[in-house]
């Protein structure tokens, strides 16, 4: 894999829900985003996951989390 095929997390839930939103808003801007751990079976909740998107993408990706983080963190609380 080359450098910038690499992926890189850029946000960290425990709600699989949250990352699957997020995934599909970045993928919407452009951004192919992938989750780690997604499959938790009862453990949803409990084991954090991760989303990922390739280094190649991660200042765009980062920017658009960043913009939206407040919410994101409202909606966690």
């Amino acid at each position: 894999m080359q450098n910038d095929e690499r992926l890189i997390p850029i946000y960290q839930t425990t709600d699989v829900g949250r990352a699957e939103i997020l995934r599909a808003a970045l993928d919407g801007e452009g951004i192919e985003a992938f989750i780690d751990n997604e499959h938790q079976a009862g453990l949803s909740g409990v084991l954090q996951c991760r989303v990922l998107v390739r280094a190649s993408d991660e200042a765009a990706a980062q920017q658009f989390v960043d913009e939206h983080e407040p919410h994101l963190k409202q909606s966690e609380e």
